[in-house]
């Protein structure tokens, strides 16, 4: 007879499928890269498979590895429900706790989550709404079991979403304010607004902060009264905005990464990031990484 499957082996399984990274998996679970490599190696041994295709620039799930996939949520959420439930006595609660950018939270997270939650009896989702780069310092410190956040370099860490370009956002129809360029910010530290301050910088343009604001309508109502210009993900243009750039003398942006860090080792985590890939899989098609 075959032996049980380790738990501790599956969850280590999972983090590198949700992160496609050994280097990122080790990162979520405190482990070294040869540790997770050796994991994954038991694992393999133990089902007589190949789970997974590694090389030098990624890591991807053989057919085997996308069939133990979820089989694997389903046995570690099953064993979490079951040490809750022996150590209440009572209903099962389960409490996830989820920080968003407002580019999320104002969007389309409320009716995932709502969907979410609703087809699991006794969790509790917590949101809780901020800056990216706040989002994944929290979550360092163990404040968040998931968030979703951008950032405007990589560091290496998290699962990309998507990307966009960063850009300059100004009123559709008012003339561009002449002096130093006027800036529409979130409170420091802000990746888009770093970014936009070193893009001037390099440039030799001078500049001002005309509002600070810790949401996006904040910012974007100043720029469409023509007061100031935002910096912002592309996708925040609309009818009332426009993009500027060269033409008006402005430097380049980087691009905006939006990313998703969770704790792998909890199954509720796991499952509800593999819900949100599935949901950005849907409004940009498979295998894309652009906007949701």
């Amino acid at each position: 007879m075959n032996p049980p499957l380790d738990t501790a082996l599956l969850h280590t399984f999972v983090a590198v499928a949700d992160v496609r990274s050994f280097t990122g998996a080790g990162h979520r679970l405190n482990l070294s890269q040869s540790a997770v490599s050796a994991q994954i190696v038991r694992l393999e041994e133990q089902l007589g498979r190949a789970l997974l295709v590694r090389n030098t620039r990624s890591v991807t799930l053989t057919e085997h590895g996308h069939t133990l996939l979820g089989y694997a949520r389903a046995m570690l959420n099953l064993s979490e429900e079951a040490k809750a439930k022996l150590g209440t006595g009572d209903a099962v609660e389960i409490k996830l706790r989820i920080g968003a950018s407002e580019d999320f939270a104002g969007g389309w997270l409320p009716d995932v989550m709502r969907r979410y939650g609703a087809a699991r009896r006794g969790l509790r989702l917590d949101l809780t709404v901020d800056i990216g780069d706040s989002l994944f310092r929290r979550h360092a410190n163990g404040e968040f079991d998931l968030v979703i956040g951008s950032r405007c370099s990589h560091s290496g860490q998290g699962a990309t979403l998507w990307r966009e370009p960063l850009v300059w956002a100004f009123a559709r129809h008012e003339p561009l304010p002449e002096g130093d360029v006027p800036l529409a910010c979130f409170p420091d530290p802000c990746p888009y607004r770093a970014a936009a301050i070193k893009a001037l910088a390099l440039a030799g343009m001078r500049y001002r902060i005309a509002c600070e604001s810790p949401s996006v309508t904040g910012i974007l109502t100043f720029a469409r009264a023509g007061i100031a210009l935002a910096p912002v993900p592309r996708s925040a243009i609309d009818d009332t905005l426009r993009e500027l750039g060269r033409s008006e003398g402005l430097p380049d942006l980087p691009e905006t990464e939006f990313v998703l860090m969770h704790d792998a080792r909890m199954p509720t985590a796991a499952e509800f990031a593999a819900t949100i890939f599935d949901e950005t899989a849907v409004r940009t098609g498979a295998g894309k990484r652009s906007r949701p």
